[in-house]
């Protein structure tokens, strides 16, 4: 009976780790489904207008990372711009965010997940010749550089943490060599990678690519990363939070399972969920600091107001601020703890 149990127990732990997976995903990796409701609907219960204010307006999933970070961001706002907060998710309809902006006319909006960039650009489309829209910043999506183009007179900070960032935390965390970085990736992010590869060349880091297709099966998944246990010699994993190589706990485990067990190489992952001890996946986790990154958004909008809202002349920030998370169990067992390391990691998973 004892044996029956444990695996039926062990199934269940894993089921709740990639859910958490998939909700982080969901709040942060442009997954997210919000409420039920299929409008900009209102909220949060901003103060009231004050004449003479410009009006910040803020498109958002109703998801607890998002929270905290209009939290921080509304905290540095309030005194000089009004906040007007919409819920919104991907099934809300084009023509009522377009209402909501067009009713609201703010000197600014805020867009944060990518679902709610789509609507943006429908929103776009829909008054395109009705001239220019309101400057647009951009935080918690997905690869804001490479859909910038997309965008008119919009900039924001970028969600990724650059992959050097987090293989130069790995190489000084664990005692084993990181120098060859194995990555998969679909080709969208093509540009992206090369200009990763760039940077991690920098510090001594070859980052060696496989490209899948748009829409990669598990087996897809699988044969790229053969190609780097067998073909590049790899010594570490990055796996983007990309939906589509992320999709489901089934696909997790069908397609990354058997050839990252079989790598046996630390993986340096975005999402904290799939660093715990139970997904038995993720060696580290380097991700942007909420707090930080809501001030960030908001000295950006300070910055376009003093600028003439000529957002599109505004570089993409990265994040000015990360936090650290690493399976301790993983790296003592299998790739070394380096001495003094512990100082440098700011979540350690025991």
């Amino acid at each position: 009976m004892e044996g029956a149990v444990k695996p039926r127990t062990y199934l269940i732990a894993r089921r709740v780790v990639f859910a958490l997976l998939l909700v982080w995903l969901a709040g942060c990796a442009g997954l997210s489904r919000g409420r039920l409701g299929t409008s900009a609907t209102r909220f949060i219960v901003d103060p009231a207008r004050r004449p003479g204010k410009p009006l910040v307006w803020i498109a958002m999933p109703d998801s607890e990372p998002f929270k905290a970070v209009r939290s921080t961001m509304v905290g540095e706002l309030k005194k000089d711009f009004d906040i007007e907060t919409h819920v919104v998710d991907a099934r809300t309809p084009a023509a009522d965010f377009t209402a909501s902006i067009e009713q609201s006319a703010p000197a600014c909006v805020v867009l944060m997940d990518n679902p709610t960039i789509r609507l943006y650009r429908a929103y776009l489309e829909i008054r395109r010749g009705a001239g220019p829209p309101p400057p647009a910043i951009v935080a918690m999506a997905s690869f804001l550089e490479e859909m910038r183009p997309q965008l008119r007179n919009a900039g924001g900070v970028a969600y990724e943490v650059q992959g050097v960032t987090a293989f130069v935390n790995l190489r000084s965390i664990i005692e084993k060599p990181v120098t060859r970085v194995g990555v998969v990736h679909r080709p969208a992010f093509r540009h992206f990678i090369e200009r990763q590869q760039v940077l991690a060349a920098k510090e001594e880091i070859t980052l060696l690519p496989v490209e899948v297709s748009a829409n990669p099966s598990a087996s897809d998944i699988r044969n790229a990363l053969r190609t780097l246990r067998t073909k590049a010699n790899v010594d570490a994993l990055w796996v983007l939070n990309d939906n589509r190589l992320l999709r489901s706990a089934e696909f997790l485990e069908a397609a990354w399972r058997p050839e990252t067990e079989a790598l046996g190489v630390p993986i340096v992952v975005g999402v904290p969920a799939l660093v715990s001890l139970e997904a038995r996946f993720g060696t580290l986790a380097v991700l942007p600091d909420l707090d930080a990154l809501g001030v960030q958004t908001a000295n950006l909008i300070f910055e376009a107001a003093d600028t003439g809202w000529r957002v599109d002349e505004m570089p993409v920030e990265l994040p000015v601020s990360t936090l650290t998370v690493v399976n301790m169990r993983q790296v003592r067992e299998k790739f070394g703890l380096r001495d003094g390391a512990i100082r440098r990691i700011d979540k350690a998973i025991e």
